[in-house]
């Protein structure tokens, strides 16, 4: 189990904990003031841990996430590894909407017009990731995090602790959440089109409040998922019905290849 730290403790005595934002599998997720040093004044996300598994998550998130740049990929600011402790601190920009889940069901599911936006947030981070020849391997709602821009929200992919580079997987590397994961991967496979399917289970969660695959029993849900087979709404507009069609499409190769392909297409045809 990970330490946890209380409201009010201070870590590495830089930085006060305000709250408590997540716990998963890969670690405890504070939100913290600086209270001196560089960030002094300043709200972060800090994420903590020391249990083997999430520390080899964590540091593989932290060693990615120092290359990448983008608007809508989390920021990270440092990271701090005390051996003495086997301890890793992660410190990222802290997102003031919270994750994508808690902010859909507290709508009770987004507009067609909004789920769009926030699809066009998701793609071009993915896109960002794609073109450097990565996979997340883990995009849902709970990874996706908002923050607040004037009068709209910035919507940033997160939790790289899956990220794969192409080639290099095998089967005993895939993993996943169940309701999001590509066909192929219950076969071995994974490219960045499994990406893509995963990224068509968000896109129906934001409008509907669950994924394609939803079932009461988890077997079932397991059935349907591995078979890709799911029923695209009726109630929906003709062009968002056949992206959605085309997101969801059990033959990666039938899919779009990359996240660049699809913020192609979703600029040639209008929908954002």
């Amino acid at each position: 189990m990970d330490r946890e730290f209380r409201k009010g403790d201070t870590i590495l005595g830089y930085y006060e904990v305000l709250d408590v934002i997540g716990r998963g599998d890969f670690g405890v997720v504070y939100k913290v003031k600086g209270v001196r040093g560089r960030y002094r004044g300043k709200i972060l996300a800090l994420k903590v841990a020391s249990n083997p598994y999430s520390l080899e998550h964590l540091w593989k998130e932290a060693q990615t996430l120092i290359l990448l740049n983008h608007p809508n990929i989390i920021s990270l600011q440092s990271y701090l590894y005390k051996k003495d402790k086997g301890e890793l601190y992660v410190l990222y920009e802290f997102m003031d909407v919270g994750d994508l889940k808690d902010y859909v069901l507290s709508k009770g599911g987004l507009s067609e017009e909004e789920a769009l936006r926030v699809l066009w947030n998701i793609t071009n981070g993915l896109a960002f990731l794609h073109s450097r020849g990565y996979i997340h391997s883990d995009v849902k709602p709970e990874n996706v995090f908002g923050k607040r821009v004037l009068k709209s929200i910035v919507w940033k992919l997160g939790d790289f602790g899956l990220i794969k580079i192409r080639g290099t997987t095998s089967v005993l590397d895939v993993k996943g959440t169940l309701g999001y994961i590509a066909p192929e991967v219950f076969r071995g496979e994974i490219h960045r089109s499994s990406d893509i399917f995963s990224l068509g289970c968000l896109f129906y969660f934001l409008m509907f409040c669950r994924d394609p695959f939803h079932a009461k029993d988890r077997k079932e849900k397991m059935k349907r998922n591995r078979e890709g087979k799911c029923d695209i709404p009726e109630n929906l507009s003709p062009p968002v019905r056949e992206l959605l069609r085309r997101l969801l499409d059990p033959d990666p190769r039938r899919r779009f290849r990359t996240a660049v392909e699809l913020r192609d297409y979703l600029l040639k045809e209008g929908l954002v």
